[in-house]
């Protein structure tokens, strides 16, 4: 037997020794409640046995914690949903999901409806791609032909939203450069990657810059088990492997009184102090980001945030617009979109079609 086939062996070795010790742990136990016989017959013993494990297996939760650790350290591998890369480099296997093209011409029209529905009220939107991580890490990738198909999947993205008419900005040369555009062990960007962006997005023009001044309140510096450890092993368990904290430290723009204000004598707004309103995923959202922040620094208006967290890109823009005040709203909106959304079904909203 060979080294690899041997390591391989080691972690299912372990659970079914684990199960087994287990087992006889829980039933040798005598307050465990057994399951009924007669569920046979209407299925209930299916949901008692569930309910068992579930809530009365001894030491599940370090169990777990122990296999994954293992499995990673042994062979390189997480439970479904992460894909494990070089140097300790976590990536979501959202990334790696088939490209279908229908889901993708959802999308398509789903942008598109709301662009249409913005510019009915005079409103000017622009779409901020964002590259998958795996594209952006080539060094940590563990699937060159996947980093490469997904830079091509960005690009066809951005050239579809041309040919749509829809404004966008090309948000990969300001991350590329970045010695860290992504955290190791999290789906999400930096806050120098954030910042990166919003400079990009200012320095294009694309928005007027404004007049408002921002000075940058630092917070305190966090640290987190990202988000894909999940996916390993337990939090406690996973600086013992390798997949140490991340750790960031976000900030805020405050805004600064002006002698002049920013109404003239009939209490219309100054031009240039108009807000922005900001769309988009957890990437928008965590205030750890600090990606509105940086707006506002960068583009010198004030940024009105309504991204929302575990939503993907669509279902908050649908919420945006249907509490927007046309009398009210802003007349622009960034809308912040990561690629790997565009391929999953379960994030788009209904409807879009129909409204195209």
């Amino acid at each position: 037997m060979t080294l690899s086939l041997a390591l391989k062996a080691t972690v299912p070795a372990a659970f079914f020794g684990y199960a087994i010790a287990a087992n006889l742990t829980l039933f040798s136990k005598p307050d465990t409640p057994m399951p009924v016989l007669e569920g046979v017959f209407d299925g209930k013993i299916t949901h008692d046995i569930d309910t068992l494990y579930r809530d009365s297996l001894p030491h599940k939760a370090p169990a777990v914690g122990l296999i994954g650790a293992a499995r990673y350290v042994l062979l390189d591998e997480g439970r479904p949903g992460v894909v494990v890369g070089r140097g300790g480099t976590l990536f979501t296997s959202e990334e790696f999901r088939a490209a279908d093209p229908l889901t993708y011409k959802k999308a398509l029209h789903e942008i598109a409806a709301v662009a249409n529905d913005l510019q009915a009220q005079g409103v000017e939107l622009l779409v901020a791609p964002l590259p998958a991580k795996v594209d952006l890490l080539r060094a940590q990738s563990p699937d060159a032909d996947e980093s490469r198909r997904l830079e091509l999947f960005y690009s066809t993205f951005l050239q579809d939203l041309n040919e749509l008419g829809i404004q966008a900005i090309d948000t990969r040369p300001a991350l590329l450069p970045l010695s860290q555009p992504f955290l190791i062990t999290d789906t999400h960007w930096t806050p120098e990657g954030a910042s990166a962006v919003a400079q990009l997005i200012a320095s294009s023009e694309t928005l007027a810059g404004g007049t408002e001044q921002f000075s940058t309140q630092t917070d305190a510096t966090t640290k987190f088990a990202g988000d894909l450890v999940t996916y390993v092993t337990s939090d406690a368990l996973a600086p013992r492997i390798g997949l140490a904290p991340e750790q960031v430290t976000p900030y805020r723009a405050i805004a600064q009184a002006t002698d002049g204000g920013v109404v003239d004598i009939f209490g219309n707004r100054v031009e240039g102090s108009e807000k922005v309103d900001l769309v988009g995923t957890s990437y928008s959202a965590n205030p750890n980001w600090s990606f509105a922040e940086a707006l506002k620094l960068a583009l010198h208006r004030d940024v009105i945030n309504y991204a929302e967290e575990g939503k993907g890109p669509f279902a908050p823009m649908q919420s945006y617009m249907a509490k927007r005040d046309p009398l009210d709203g802003a007349a622009q909106v960034i809308w912040e979109i990561p690629v790997r959304y565009l391929t999953d079904p379960a994030m788009l909203t209904t409807g879009a079609e129909d409204r195209v």
